[in-house]
């Protein structure tokens, strides 16, 4: 699911909310924290808290600005390094749906839901768009 809208609009407390409702195991992610300028320890990083989410499922991940950690690939202002972490964020997200006995859901937040890549958006990962308004 992605929550998208103007900031201040509660899109984070939404995603908070929705989680603890729910009685699963909640992992908060703020995109900006995990960025490393390491080599591979972002994607390093995804697939730990993945992995994390896997063994303590049923599980929410929240993915809090998402646009900062998977911008649009090929938009000539990103690198090679936007290019892997998006695509490791695919690969864990279809890891996910292909894995029956995990029960994981991944939430995202942006302010710039056309900033973050589109094969995101795509069924089967962020298939379920809200916005958030004032």
């Amino acid at each position: 699911m992605l929550l998208y809208g103007p900031p201040g609009t509660g899109k984070t407390h939404l995603a908070r909310a929705i989680a603890a409702s729910t009685g699963s195991s909640v992992l908060i992610v703020n995109g900006p924290e995990l960025s490393s300028a390491y080599h591979g320890e972002t994607e390093a990083g995804l697939r730990r808290v993945f992995a994390e989410a896997r063994a303590k499922s049923p599980c929410i991940i929240v993915l809090d600005e998402v646009d900062a950690l998977c911008p649009r690939r090929g938009d000539g202002s990103g690198g090679e390094v936007e290019k892997r972490v998006v695509a490791t964020l695919l690969t864990e997200m279809d890891g996910v749906e292909s894995e029956e006995i995990s029960r994981v859901v991944v939430v995202a937040t942006t302010n710039r839901p056309n900033a973050i890549d589109p094969a995101l958006r795509r069924p089967g990962r962020f298939d379920r768009e809200i916005e958030i308004g004032d």
